[in-house]
């Protein structure tokens, strides 16, 4: 399977740790790689006292007492990171309206203020879509804060109903294929990971791009040209898992012992 599609978001891990510091890697982000990435959240705290995110789309802070919260806490921005959230958020809008010109000219007209919440999310996820564009945040990547980037995520990055068609090579004749985002087309899927479980023993995650994958049915190993049997199939829920019996394109779920 040949993918082109190079849309991305930016996670500055490990912030909390010493040393860390997200307007350090963003900075740096701009001078090595791009400068059109963006913040979209501002960590609260520094290094060792990194306590969660400022949204600049709803304007709140996301907040967590321990990374290993189950939930995080809404409510107002800092006083102290009110100007600094405030300056970050002109600065995504005016990225964010770049995007669309009937927008971009309520933004001259009207202001920033008339920019609402749902024309700012759209117009920053048709830039990010066009692949040169990219939003930043930061965390603690090991908890909670994780919902954030998540977020991110199914906001802003592709459907697979959005992305172009895949092109691979028929294993048997060679030539090439082209496959769809689309359940009722054959089935082709990546095993891109293997992972021991202590329970199940050896997993391996597959995403499907084209059709469907069905327990108990068989498959055809591209890399060995052998057909094999997809006995349990289970969707991952971190460390927990769900047993099902279907995925379809555009699906991720993991595959007992292949």
């Amino acid at each position: 399977i040949y993918l082109n599609w190079k849309v991305r978001i930016c996670f500055v891990n490990k912030i909390n740790q010493i040393g860390g510091d997200f307007y350090k890697s963003l900075d740096s982000i701009h001078k090595r790689l791009s400068k059109n990435a963006v913040a979209i959240h501002l960590p609260i705290g520094f290094e060792k006292d990194i306590c969660g995110v400022v949204d600049l789309i709803d304007m709140k802070a996301y907040t967590y007492k321990d990374y290993a919260d189950h939930e995080l806490t809404v409510g107002e921005i800092p006083a102290d990171m009110v100007e600094k959230a405030k300056n970050a958020r002109s600065m995504l809008i005016e990225e964010a309206v770049q995007a669309d010109e009937a927008l971009m000219d309520k933004y001259f007209s009207q202001g920033e203020e008339s920019i609402t919440e749902i024309e700012l999310k759209a117009a920053l996820r048709k830039r990010v879509l066009d692949g040169d564009f990219f939003l930043v945040t930061g965390g603690d990547g090991r908890g909670v804060i994780v919902e954030k980037v998540l977020d991110l995520v199914t906001d802003f990055l592709p459907a697979p109903t959005d992305i172009p068609a895949i092109l691979g090579k028929n294993p048997k004749t060679g030539e090439d294929v082209v496959r769809h985002a689309d359940t009722k087309e054959p089935l082709t899927a990546l095993a891109f990971k293997i992972a021991t479980d202590p329970f199940v023993g050896k997993l391996i995650f597959i995403r499907v791009y084209s059709g469907k994958l069905s327990a108990g049915s068989y498959i055809l190993n591209a890399t060995t040209g052998n057909k094999e049997r997809i006995g349990r199939l289970v969707r991952m829920f971190a460390d927990k898992r769900e047993d099902i019996t279907e995925v379809g394109a555009g699906d991720i779920a993991a595959v007992v012992g292949l």
